[in-house]
């Protein structure tokens, strides 16, 4: 469904009328119209003359676009006596209006067969407008490849499809025709996101903006809006779809009663990135959480790993120490101080506690503790003031 409404969308945008005389049908008495065309006979088209067929055909082109919306089978009625008194005279640019209208009716039923036969017709017509008509030819070309590309994108040709796009769109280029260019870059990047080529989408609806920009067209400028801010929020891209679509909510908020559908398409696409967005804050919220226990965690182990490491050199050096002194066994009057029993001993001297000892030393508390113990047997002193007291007697420090 989503790419029929998007090939029909195409269509009405690129059905450039290929009469310049044409004039909008909408405001036509159609019924006064019908009236006239009730008179004309087969026998009176056969024996009109040319100037009589060509006030024919262009009441026949008036009520072939005048019933294409409200009566379809009269619409085509109409597009077939059109296309054979255009065929007749050989009219090809009421003979491709005619075919391209008749292949049109087809398209809505979904007999795509049937409407590329039709097309095809109204392509060769194209191809014998007059070169002293470049503008009428030109015309006339770039609506049939817009509508070509439309047909076999809804055939899944996507290639012959965005062929025929590209053709268009060098005539348009070349005409100066933005608004043009604008409808049928838009188109293209639909049927590329339809595709999931997301990059060739982003391509083409920026493109789009920009001849949107150029036509000075604010509508057409929304609607690009709209199709970039919900190519970025297929994308994941969350910012730039909020930029995109924040530009298009303005503009179809001034116009909700003309654009209401596009207005509600575009607060759907918001609504849905709003979500997006409070879904990535909140897994950002717990990575940030998850490294910052991670770091923490690491920060304790390697702590614990040095001072396991700390530790282990200490108990090697105090049992070093424990097996030297008693392999020695020295008699008090020939003790000689090591150097850390000494820092310890200048350390208690000055009246420093254990903890304190420990600090200053790059020690743990356990080993300052055993060095005094070692001391204290080693002096025969009970305390630290008898062991100072001793030590100093000996003149050790």
């Amino acid at each position: 469904m989503r790419k029929i409404s998007l090939a029909l969308l195409g269509i009405l945008c690129l059905n450039i009328s290929v009469k310049a005389s044409y004039t909008d049908h909408r405001f036509h008495n159609v019924d006064s119209l019908e009236a006239v065309m009730a008179g004309w006979t087969a026998m009176d088209i056969e024996k009109a003359g040319e100037e009589e067929l060509k006030h024919l055909v262009k009441d026949l082109d008036e009520l072939m676009y005048g019933c294409l919306n409200t009566n379809s089978v009269k619409s085509e009625y109409y597009a077939r006596m059109m296309l054979g008194i255009a065929k007749r005279m050989a009219w090809p640019e009421w003979e491709c209006a005619a075919a391209k209208t008749i292949g049109q009716h087809f398209w809505y039923k979904e007999q795509f067969d049937s409407a590329a036969f039709y097309y095809r017709i109204a392509m060769d017509a194209v191809e014998r407008i007059p070169a002293t008509e470049p503008t009428e030819r030109d015309n006339s070309l770039s609506s049939m490849y817009g509508t070509l590309g439309n047909l076999y994108s809804m055939m899944d040709s996507i290639d012959t499809a965005m062929d025929y796009y590209i053709k268009a769109g060098e005539i348009f280029k070349a005409q100066g025709w933005h608004n043009s260019s604008a409808t049928l870059y838009y188109n293209m990047g639909e049927t590329m996101r339809n595709e999931d080529a997301l990059k060739e989408a982003e391509k083409y609806y920026h493109e789009s903006l920009k001849y949107a920009r150029l036509a000075d067209d604010s509508l057409a400028v929304a609607t690009a809006c709209k199709g970039l801010g919900s190519l970025y929020l297929d994308m994941g891209r969350t910012a730039k779809a909020m930029r995109y679509l924040n530009d298009a909510n303005i503009y179809f908020a001034q116009h909700e009663d003309e654009e209401l559908q596009f207005r509600m398409e575009s607060l759907d696409y918001t609504g849905q990135v709003l979500a997006l967005q409070k879904k990535h804050l909140t897994l950002i919220i717990i990575l940030f959480t998850t490294l910052i226990l991670l770091a923490a965690s690491t920060y304790f182990v390697i702590k614990g790993l040095r001072r396991t490491k700390q530790e282990k050199a200490e108990l090697t050096e105090v049992m070093d120490e424990t097996v030297e002194t008693l392999s020695n066994a020295p008699k008090p009057s020939d003790i000689i101080l090591k150097p850390r029993e000494k820092e310890i001993l200048d350390l208690v001297a000055k009246g420093y506690t254990n903890p304190q000892i420990a600090e200053a030393l790059c020690l743990s508390p356990e080993t300052i503790k055993w060095y005094k113990r070692k001391l204290f047997a080693l002096f025969d002193a009970s305390n630290s003031a008898e062991l100072v007291r001793i030590v100093k007697e000996k003149e050790l420090i």
